[in-house]
């Protein structure tokens, strides 16, 4: 495991914490959620996954900041300026925390295949976050038609289970992004690809699906879908990799 001692890893991340509170990415919240999630990623995942993480946070903020006094002005910003909390960091990044931890238990423990199962966990869990932040922002700024999942019916911009054709490609670009620099920095085998990114498309999808159905009950709680979506692209995806390797 390509992997920093621990001060290494605490001085990058109070590096990256601090760096990211600057530029306004991030509430005084989100800067100690940032540098737990941050240090258990790069000291249990290594440098790769850590690269992962950091591309994650980099273009899901871009995307927020987009087009913000447009989206404020349509009612669909992201609160507080676009700034993040420790809510939206664990929400977002906890699956790929606690995959980094299982990789660093099974790594030279167990076979191969276990120990790149949970790297493809912990890519397809960025994955899915990243698909969902941008397809979101992107379709709310730039989607022409967006309509229901579950209906194809024409809605309003910003309604729960709503999606565009220009937000998905976008998020669909995102989420293969993260895959393969997944696979770049030799996290899984070039097949990981296409587990991470069918993993985050599925993921994404599913959070819609639950988007559109609470919007006609009980809304459900943003965050924690955003921790569904998650769950279900990193276990996909898992679950494809062991798979093929069974």
């Amino acid at each position: 495991m390509n992997a920093p001692g621990p001060y290494v890893a605490l001085a990058v991340n109070a590096g990256l914490a601090a760096a990211s509170y600057a530029v306004k990415a991030v509430n005084l919240s989100g800067v100690l959620g940032g540098l737990l999630v941050g240090f258990i990623v790069l000291r249990f995942g290594g440098w790769g996954s850590f690269t992962i993480l950091v591309l994650f946070f980099v273009l899901g903020s871009a995307a927020t900041k987009l087009g913000y006094r447009r989206k404020l002005a349509l009612g669909v910003a992201q609160l507080d300026r676009g700034r993040r909390s420790a809510r939206h960091v664990f929400a977002n990044c906890g699956v790929g925390a606690a995959a980094a931890l299982a990789y660093s238990l099974v790594d030279g423990r167990v076979g191969h295949e276990s120990a790149e199962a949970a790297l493809v966990i912990l890519a397809a869990a960025f994955a899915t976050a990243l698909f969902d932040t941008v397809s979101t922002e992107i379709g709310q700024l730039f989607g022409k038609h967006p309509f229901l999942i579950t209906t194809f019916k024409p809605v309003p911009v910003g309604t729960d289970g709503a999606i565009s054709v220009e937000g998905t490609l976008a998020g669909l670009a995102a989420g293969v992004l993260i895959a393969v620099v997944g696979a770049a920095f030799g996290l899984y085998r070039p097949l990981g690809i296409l587990f991470v990114s069918s993993g985050a498309f599925i993921g994404t999808t599913f959070e819609s699906i639950l988007g559109a159905a609470s919007s006609r009950g009980k809304r459900l709680d943003n965050e924690l879908l955003n921790f569904l979506n998650t769950v279900v692209g990193g276990v996909v995806a898992g679950a494809m990799s062991l798979a093929v390797a069974a």
